[in-house]
Formats: C-alpha cells, structure tokens, sequence
C-alpha cells in the first residue's frame, strides 16, 4: 500500500472522486490507470485534540495493514474521519471500514 502524502495528490482526489459515506467515515475513490492501492487519512480538528486525532490515525492504518485483502487495484482513496471517530470503539470503526470498502468495489 502506497501514501498519498503530497497536497496535490490530494487535491486531484478532491477534484474528481466517487464519494462513499457512513457514520464515522467518508471515502473519496479516483480510479487511476496503475494497478496498486494508495490511501491518504484525514482527520480534522472537529474530530478532538491531537492524541485522539492521532489514535483514529493510527487505527485506520491498522486496519489497512491487517485487511489488505480489501485493497482495490487501481485505486487512490481518501479516508476523512467524522467527528464521532473520535469517541467510536475499535470494533464499531473495524465494521465501518469492512463495510465501506466492500461498498467501493
């Protein structure tokens, strides 16, 4: 799995995307000409300070990692974290992150 790390990457994937939303987190796909998976993660101020920010992070990177499976070919998707991230239980974000990326597809 590859980072979208540049302010570019995501601006073009803010520009043209297919939107998928649940209660904790919002998708934007852009499908890409190359065959790999590349992810960016957003968590915004709205979401709580900066160590439960960070812990929302780190738990949608733990997901990607355990659940590579799941990875579209082809794909590059920005996570934007809802507010309600910030207090939702592992298991509750796991379901979500299961759910919408069986829905991108």
């Amino acid at each position: 799995m590859l980072s979208i790390t540049s302010k570019r990457e995501y601006q073009s994937i803010y520009r043209d995307n297919i939107k998928t939303e649940g209660s904790l987190f919002v998708f934007l796909k852009k499908k890409i000409l190359e065959d790999h998976f590349a992810a960016g993660i957003v968590v915004s101020k709205k979401v709580g300070n900066a160590v439960i920010r960070n812990k929302v992070k780190r738990r949608v990177r733990a997901f990607l990692r355990e659940h590579e499976e799941l990875h579209p070919a082809g794909v590059e998707l920005v996570i934007i974290a809802k507010p309600d991230a910030g207090t939702a239980i592992w298991q509750k974000i796991k379901e979500e992150l299961v759910q919408l990326f069986e829905n991108i597809k």
